[in-house]
């Protein structure tokens, strides 16, 4: 009787999840600050993201244009203290790259980059097209040319450091690469955040 007793509390404590821990315990929320962590956190990368996303798709200038907008998504520009020291700060464009994609259906065209693009076909295709000097011996035929963006979007971010917190301003802007807009900022938006260090 004791023997039965015993296997049932044992048995009521695994069902009942007693002493398990939560998901949430051990994955933090990405849209809540650490109170471990300094400087720019998760939760800077998804507001920023949603917002430039939110003012890129909800721009009228841009929503009245009756031609798709082809898009490439270049880097962004650290101008910070430490520049160079921290994490890859591309994470802010390419999470609202991610957005366009999934809204943007229609209006945007996301582009890869040149660069990554060629780098994918070198490496997958069978035949990629010759290097641009006509060296390494390649005789494939040349690879159609990738579809040309109209527009770029990338970012700069600044920081005005002080003793006890960072204040840092992130710049971004969709600009034209050929035509009329070759040069214009049709759309720019600004994200500003104030860090403990």
């Amino acid at each position: 009787m004791k023997y039965a007793m015993t296997w049932s509390l044992a048995a009521a404590l695994l069902v009942g999840g007693v002493g398990c821990k939560s998901y949430e315990n051990e994955r933090p929320d990405v849209n809540s600050l650490d109170s471990r962590d300094k400087g720019l956190q998760s939760k800077e990368v998804v507001d920023s993201s949603d917002q430039m996303a939110a003012s890129i798709l909800g721009d009228q200038d841009l929503n009245a244009r009756q031609e798709q907008m082809l898009i490439v998504v270049g880097n962004i520009e650290d101008k910070t203290v430490n520049s160079g020291a921290r994490t890859d700060l591309d994470i802010f464009l390419r999470r609202t790259k991610v957005i366009l994609q999934q809204k943007g259906r229609g209006r945007i065209t996301l582009i890869t980059n040149k660069a990554e693009l060629q780098a994918m076909q070198s490496k997958e295709l069978d035949n990629p097209a010759p290097d641009q000097f006509g060296q390494g011996g390649n005789n494939g035929q040349p690879l159609p040319a990738r579809r040309q963006p109209d527009y770029m979007l990338n970012g700069r971010i600044t920081e005005l450091n002080n003793r006890g917190t960072s204040y840092y301003y992130f710049d971004f802007k969709i600009f034209g690469l050929k035509g009329k807009d070759s040069g214009v900022e049709v759309w720019n938006g600004g994200y500003e955040v104030k860090v403990a260090k």
